[in-house]
């Protein structure tokens, strides 16, 4: 008797690698599909938007990916990975942060038509920081066999939740109280420069300070942080020395 054929719906690379070795190594059936963004920031309503967005960040951040926001025009194309066989079942993989809840909600969403069963796996089991990534494949593999339904009526209300994050307009998410709420883009910035010293210090050491710093629900990459230093630094708040077309290249101090 074939297995069934699961879709595993995973955001971020590193957790869609974790996710294919336990596919390959400890027993996970079905198909692996990554989507390799960071939902928790950047505007959600427009491909073109969000793709123009990414592009700012990563002008004095280092070399722009050949494609550094592919989740949006994925999702408008996920039927299309779902008819590929008989899928009776989809799995998201969705940790309680903001990056993977927004992913739950718009996965939820683009399964609205969706007539099988959708799971989820992240609620609960996860060790360490509440992501999906740094879990082991024999974790994962386990936490599978205790995955919980997501009935009709909750991926509704999650469709509806990615619509109000959607229509918002807003830029930056945060985990608070169980639920995805919208921040101000300068919400981090107080981070920042308490990470910021009176002398001289690699920007990049200040971005990774920073990081450390943040709460385990809403981790912050270093692309975000090194736009919204850049933005510190065109409001001087913070002085910069050396080229500022890598992270890496440049030091900064507070003013």
């Amino acid at each position: 008797m074939s297995q069934p054929a699961y879709l595993h719906l995973v955001l971020g690379g590193s957790a869609g690698g974790c996710l294919r070795a336990a596919v390959a190594t400890c027993g996970l059936t079905g198909r692996v599909h990554v989507f390799d963004d960071d939902l928790s920031h950047g505007p959600l309503n427009d491909k073109q938007a969000r793709a123009a967005y990414f592009e700012v960040l990563f002008q004095n951040y280092g070399q722009l990916p050949d494609d550094p926001v592919p989740s949006l025009a994925d999702f408008d194309s996920l039927s299309a990975h779902l008819s590929q066989d008989i899928t009776p079942e989809v799995c998201i993989w969705a940790g309680e942060n903001a990056s993977e809840r927004t992913f739950l909600e718009m996965a939820c969403h683009g399964l609205r038509l969706f007539e099988g069963s959708v799971t989820r796996v992240g609620t609960t089991g996860l060790k360490s920081l509440p992501y999906i990534g740094p879990q082991t494949p024999a974790l994962l593999a386990s936490l599978f066999d205790q995955r919980e339904a997501i009935d009709p009526i909750t991926r509704a209300a999650l469709s509806s939740d990615f619509l109000r994050l959607q229509d918002s307009g807003a830029t930056l998410r945060k985990w608070e109280a169980g639920k995805i709420v919208d921040v101000s883009e300068d919400y981090y910035d107080g981070l920042l420069l308490a990470c910021c010293q009176k002398d001289w210090v690699s920007a990049s050491r200040v971005v990774g300070t920073a990081m450390g710093r943040c709460d385990q629900h809403n981790l912050l990459g270093d692309v975000f942080l090194s736009g919204r230093l850049q933005h510190l630094i065109a409001e001087n708040a913070i002085e910069a020395s050396g080229p500022q077309t890598s992270l890496r290249d440049y030091n900064v101090r507070r003013q």
